[in-house]
């Protein structure tokens, strides 16, 4: 261990977690701190700091996504000097890491860019093409999006670069300084970063195990005036709720009777197969549904949509006019052929096989009812009342897993304190032997006691 070394904190704006990391660096630069010496335990850092551990637990993850630490098992936290992106520190399965493994998709997608090639139309896929799509790219997700209910037709349709983009070009439509925007208690990070860019608040809308509560919603409408809700019907991200018809046909009621719009992202309903309809299918004039591959082909194909009526369309495109030049017409037209010849079909129901496959393997191995019946790769688990979060988190770490604590996803905190929950997510690699010993390390926390060591404030 580093026994020389004083963990300190210099005065700054900066949150202190990156304020550690930095004076990492920094000793690391200056040659106080050495490759292989190892770091005080965390607690010790934390107390050392006057901050919580989980300051120090979000420092050493930061630190270790830079390349300048590594864990070992049982062993504890290391400084490392040198090549940052090493195959062997780097974990191949990260279940905090929300994403598909790519072996499902490989076969489909490289077949597909195989034949793009051989078309030779560089002079047509990279061209500018209209800022909201071509009618026959727009036409071509339009049928595919028939799948999730939506029966529209290509003028109601717009294409985006992938559903934050969408989601961005919504908030930039109908959100301005100093409004309030509405959202599940629970949402992805993507949502509150949009949030403060535009300087809108965000507010939370309390949820059960189906989803939004319709009552506090038009609680919240009528309080805030908000105009605009952000939801997710089918295996909501982190929770994995999903929302029964008659919830969705309420949720939408009471957006209708307020005069707000619903955004829908539905970015999980392909992969899902949740056969209930989008809340959008239910109630055209007042949803918007946005829909993107990510979930459900592959991260890397920045290919999204945007359906909304006449009542919204104008907004939405000006929107998407000011935020990209053109569409993505690669994407769109290698996914038009995929389309056509089923390689679509083949390729999500690959990724459907392997996410309840992957459930089955996180039931069998922690013994913990997934938290969703529905094809996902995330799942939302509590943890047990005997540990805090923080040092569960912390215990986790230390044998090299990572999960994301509940309280990242909490827009307000107070929610968070009801009970600790995690999101674990199963998609972060292609080796299920890897996501076996991830989850196998789990369980060992999991079912035992927490050390009094890590109890002791």
């Amino acid at each position: 261990m580093a026994k020389a070394w004083k963990p300190r904190i210099s005065s700054t704006d900066k949150p202190k977690y990156l304020a550690l990391v930095e004076t990492l660096e920094a000793d690391i630069a200056s040659g106080a701190l050495q490759h292989g010496d190892r770091l005080p335990p965390q607690r010790e850092i934390a107390e050392a700091l006057h901050v919580t551990i989980a300051t120090v637990t979000k420092a050493f993850r930061e630190a270790l996504q830079r390349g300048i630490v590594t864990s070992r098992t049982g062993s504890g936290t290391f400084v490392r000097v040198g090549d940052a992106h090493a195959e062997s520190d780097r974990p191949q399965t990260d279940l905090s890491l929300n994403t598909i493994p790519s072996l499902p998709s490989k076969p489909f997608l490289d077949a597909a860019l195989e034949e793009l090639g051989q078309r030779r139309a560089s002079e047509l896929l990279c061209a500018y093409e209209p800022a909201t799509g071509s009618e026959a790219h727009r036409a071509t997700m339009a049928k595919w999006l028939r799948k999730r209910q939506l029966s529209l037709t290509p003028a109601e349709l717009l294409l985006t670069h992938g559903a934050q983009h969408a989601l961005a070009a919504c908030f930039y439509a109908f959100a301005h300084r100093g409004d309030t925007v509405l959202c599940e208690q629970y949402t992805y990070a993507g949502i509150r970063r949009l949030g403060d860019l535009n300087q809108v608040k965000i507010d939370a809308v309390s949820m059960d195990d189906h989803g939004l509560d319709p009552a506090d919603l038009a609680r919240k409408l009528k309080k805030t005036g908000a105009k605009m809700l952000i939801c997710t019907a089918s295996v909501q991200n982190p929770t994995t709720a999903s929302m029964p018809a008659e919830r969705r046909r309420k949720i939408a009621a009471v957006c209708k009777e307020h005069g707000a719009v619903i955004v829908e992202d539905d970015i999980y309903g392909m992969l899902s197969g949740d056969t209930v309809p989008p809340i959008t299918a239910i109630d055209r004039d007042t949803g918007i549904h946005i829909s993107s591959l990510s979930k459900c082909m592959s991260p890397g194909i920045r290919l999204g949509t945007i359906v909304a009526s006449e009542r919204y369309l104008p907004t939405i495109q000006n929107a998407l006019i000011a935020l990209q030049w053109t569409a993505p017409s690669f994407w769109a037209e290698m996914f038009g052929f995929m389309l056509e010849s089923g390689a679509v079909d083949r390729c999500i129901a690959a990724n459907q096989k392997e996410a309840l496959r992957r459930l089955i393997v996180f039931k069998e191995v922690t013994g913990q009812k997934p938290s969703t019946a529905l094809a996902s790769y995330h799942v939302w688990q509590a943890v047990p009342d005997a540990w805090r979060l923080d040092d569960f988190i912390a215990e986790l770490l230390t044998l090299g897993v990572r999960v994301s604590p509940g309280h990242h996803f909490a827009v307000e905190q107070q929610f968070d304190r009801e009970r600790s929950y995690i999101r674990i997510c199963l998609g972060g690699g292609d080796s299920i032997d890897q996501l076996r010993d991830q989850l196998t390390k789990f369980r060992a926390v999991f079912g035992a006691r927490p050390r009094l060591s890590a109890t002791i404030a």
